[in-house]
């Protein structure tokens, strides 16, 4: 594993310690003109994470710049993402014609006592409406809590519960750790097999997939409509990490030809560089818009 996949999953194990909970396809599926296709695209602002904590302001307007449309947020922490209050920040993404549709938040099972959630995450699922999401995923999930993964589904229905309220949709995002098995069964399956489908979504990040040795559309064979959102990177079969889109060896045009996932979002997002993180989701843009949805 390279340092900079284990940097993420440090960060991700860190913030849920830390905070205790909350701190934080084919042309059927989509069915629009090429010049429109990118109103679905969107970055994952971890892959410009170092140029965010210098600049989170000035970053925002190179991504829209390059031409995104939406961006996914992470590191939301009482009442702020990126360190900027929550009204802020939801005038900075507008003034740079800019939405953000879902973002990252760590859930741990110590936000989940006797069958209710923390005021932790209750609080993040209010800044999440003030800013107009309309996903609250979780993007890992800690060592402690992957042998519970019926523990784990619950507290997925209850937040989704929660976010289904308030005119949202809970989801869950992957790396590779979730097709390890307990007791015969992958925590994936586990997860998909005892969530609520119209409370829980799934946001399949196709290069930890492929890293796993899986195959995407199997998945979505099994488990038809269940993955409202795609993390689009590739992966690099020399050195095993990810690389931007269209330079690496992920036959995404077959994936996204599927019928079956019930993919609406597709969101680049980059760990590994082999040029500037900015420029490197740029290519990541020019190469995924090339590509038929």
């Amino acid at each position: 594993m390279s340092i900079e996949q284990q940097s993420r999953r440090e960060f991700l194990k860190t913030s849920a310690l830390v905070a205790t909970g909350f701190s934080l396809l084919s042309n059927e599926l989509l069915a629009v003109p090429k010049k429109t296709a990118t109103r679905n695209i969107g970055v994952q602002l971890w892959s410009v994470r170092d140029d965010m904590g210098k600049d989170a302001k000035g970053t925002l307007a190179k991504v829209a710049k390059m031409g995104y449309k939406q961006v996914e947020g992470f590191g939301y922490s009482e009442g702020k993402f990126f360190g900027i209050p929550t009204d802020e920040y939801a005038k900075v993404l507008a003034g740079n014609g800019l939405v953000m549709p879902s973002a990252h938040g760590m859930i741990t099972s110590k936000d989940f006592t006797n069958g209710q959630l923390s005021d932790d995450f209750k609080r993040m699922a209010d800044d999440a409406k003030k800013v107009g999401q309309k996903y609250v995923i979780a993007p890992y999930m800690v060592d402690e809590d992957r042998p519970k993964g019926k523990l784990m589904a619950e507290m997925f229905n209850k937040a989704g519960e929660h976010c289904k309220a308030m005119g949202m949709k809970f989801g869950y995002h992957n790396h590779d750790f979730e097709f390890v098995k307990y007791d015969g069964v992958s925590l994936y399956k586990t997860l998909l097999d005892n969530t609520d489908r119209n409370l829980v979504t799934f946001e399949m990040d196709l290069y930890w997939v492929k890293y796993a040795k899986e195959n995407p559309v199997e998945w979505f064979k099994n488990y038809k409509g269940r993955f409202t959102h795609f993390h689009v990177k590739d992966h690099d079969p020399v050195k095993n990490v990810s690389v931007e889109v269209g330079e690496g060896d992920i036959n995404f045009q077959q994936i996204f030809n599927s019928k079956l996932s019930g993919a609406k979002y597709f969101i680049v997002e980059l760990e590994a560089y082999k040029r500037t993180p900015l420029e490197g989701i740029e290519i990541s843009l020019k190469n995924l818009k090339k590509l038929r949805f």
